[in-house]
This record gives C-alpha cells, sequence and structure tokens, in this order.
C-alpha cells in the first residue's frame, strides 16, 4: 500500500462529534447516529462524501463524523464544525475491510520509513460516494497530514 502525496486544501467540516479511544466502538456507532441527519446539511462541497475527522486529544481523540460544507454554506445549528487547514496529506486508498491492517501499516511500517511525520491536523478518512459501509470491499482513503522529516 503505497501512499499518493496530495495537497490538501482547506475545507470545514460539519457533523456530529465525540470524545473517545481510537478504533472505539463509539466510532460506528456516531456513524449510525449521523446517517439520518446527513440531509440537513443541505450545501455539501461533494454529494455523498463524507468524512471521518480525529484529533488527537492526549489518550483519546475527538473523532467528527462529518461531510464537507460548500463554501459559504451554514452548517445545522446543533453539529459541529472543523476547519482543517490546507497541508500535505498522505492519501492510502484501501478497502473498508481492511481498514484494520491499514492503521497499523501505516503507523508502524510506512511512516517510520518514509521521509515524513505527522503533522498536527487532523488525520481524515474518506469515504466517496461509492462507499458502502456493508460491503467490505468499498474503497475508502486515509489521509495522514504529513510534513518532511527534519
Amino acid at each position: 500500500m503505497k501512499p499518493s502525496i496530495v495537497a490538501q486544501p482547506a475545507l470545514r467540516l460539519a457533523g456530529l462529534q465525540i470524545l473517545t479511544k481510537p478504533m472505539s466502538p463509539e466510532i460506528p456507532a456516531l456513524w449510525l447516529r449521523f446517517a439520518p441527519r446527513m440531509p440537513e446539511i443541505t450545501s455539501p462541497a461533494e454529494p455523498g462524501v463524507t468524512f471521518g475527522a480525529m484529533q488527537d486529544a492526549g489518550e483519546n481523540q475527538v473523532y467528527l463524523a462529518g461531510i464537507e460544507l460548500a463554501p459559504g454554506a451554514a452548517p445545522p445549528t446543533d453539529m459541529s464544525q472543523l476547519a482543517v487547514p490546507a497541508g500535505d496529506y498522505a492519501v492510502f486508498e484501501f478497502p473498508f475491510g481492511d481498514i484494520g491492517k491499514a492503521y497499523p501499516f501505516i503507523f508502524g511500517t510506512w511512516l517510520p520509513e518514509s521521509g515524513y511525520v505527522q503533522d498536527a491536523r487532523p488525520l481524515l478518512e474518506r469515504y466517496g460516494t461509492d462507499f458502502c459501509p456493508d460491503q467490505p470491499a468499498s474503497p475508502m482513503q486515509v489521509r495522514v497530514p504529513v510534513r518532511p522529516r527534519a
């Protein structure tokens, strides 16, 4: 699994968020709560595309299940917002069923052997219009914020 390094433009996400542990069963439960509310975001930047955004919080993480807002769009008032700054991301594409293997590879093998370190911006999971959570072969992406190793 070799990533592409892409210049990710800034984006603004709106959705539901929780404070949780990585790979917690609370994350799929959050998506089940968010899915019926997705139509409330009436101005998505990319219709049918969703994001999981993770921010480090010590031993925990803040996880947001969301949709990218179109420029100038207002989110529902009771949803959380997250501004993701522009920057370089290592983009890994793989089938959803491999998510449990992908993260150990990314952080245990690829990142230490690459010329990059993880940056402090949110880590993103991107689920395209062809994604179906019931299908292990559904394609997805993990976008790791990176900067060159000093």
